[in-house]
């Protein structure tokens, strides 16, 4: 439920998707918790109808840091794309993307198990995938947007392109570089970039927050588990690759 002094904000968020706008954040109501902004994510969910014929089949999820609660966003279909993605002139209001690995599901993972057995967790893996996601929010002032309002927006997500992987097996997390090219060109390069190391302890935690919104996890299904590279700008007109050696690669072509 929606506490009603939230509605302005919904209604905003919605009518920024219908409008491919952008509302300002300092006008609007501020969640009080993470609880009111998962709220508001699927109340812009249900009026703009993104989960009303197909599953939601890819998540984002991301954490502060490894003590603090994570949180997370389940992704309209019609924005998770299969790499080369090819996206129109008027797809977003602004192109910034992340290079992320992700987690494709071989089955689905039981909250009440793989809490306690790391081999069960592991077990429901089928693939390491590189992603490209997407931000695009729908705030005008980002900046004044605190991670409530963030989250509410479904963590400023755009679009989420799938690549290549390999089935699953334990990475290096603290050397694994990640590079982004722009047309060719590499603009950015990490090694161990993704400041919260070994992230599977986010898929144990989606798996019990999934199914507690009546969303649970399935074989297929994608979680990407935020940027190893930071935002990196993109000018419409670019092709952009991101490649995480010894596991794959996506690309997409923003027109």
């Amino acid at each position: 439920m929606i506490r009603p002094a939230l509605q302005p904000l919904v209604d905003a968020l919605v009518g920024a998707h219908r409008r491919h706008g952008r509302v300002e954040a300092r006008a609007m109501p501020v969640p009080a918790n993470d609880a009111e902004a998962y709220a508001v994510q699927e109340a812009v969910a249900a009026a703009l109808g993104w989960f009303d014929t197909a599953r939601a089949p890819a998540w984002k999820v991301g954490a502060a840091g490894r003590e603090a609660t994570p949180n997370a966003a389940p992704l309209p279909p019609r924005g998770v794309r299969t790499s080369p993605a090819h996206f129109a002139a008027d797809s977003f209001r602004s192109i910034g993307i992340e290079g992320e690995i992700a987690f494709r599901l071989r089955a689905a993972p039981v909250p009440e198990v793989i809490a306690h057995d790391a081999s069960a967790l592991d077990a429901s893996i089928g693939e390491l995938v590189v992603t490209i996601e997407v931000v695009d929010p729908r705030y005008a002032d980002v900046d004044a947007a605190g991670p409530a309002l963030k989250l509410a927006d479904q963590g400023l997500h755009g679009a989420l392109v799938v690549g290549s992987g390999v089935p699953y097996r334990e990475i290096d997390w603290h050397s694994q570089v990640a590079r982004v090219r722009c047309d060719g060109r590499i603009v950015k390069e990490t090694r161990g970039g993704h400041p919260l190391g070994d992230l599977r302890f986010l898929l144990a935690w989606l798996a019990g927050h999934a199914a507690g919104r009546g969303r649970a996890l399935a074989a297929g299904d994608v979680v990407t588990a935020g940027t190893w590279t930071g935002v990196v700008e993109v000018m419409p007109g670019q092709t952009v690759e991101v490649e995480f050696p010894g596991i794959g690669k996506a690309s997409a072509r923003f027109a």
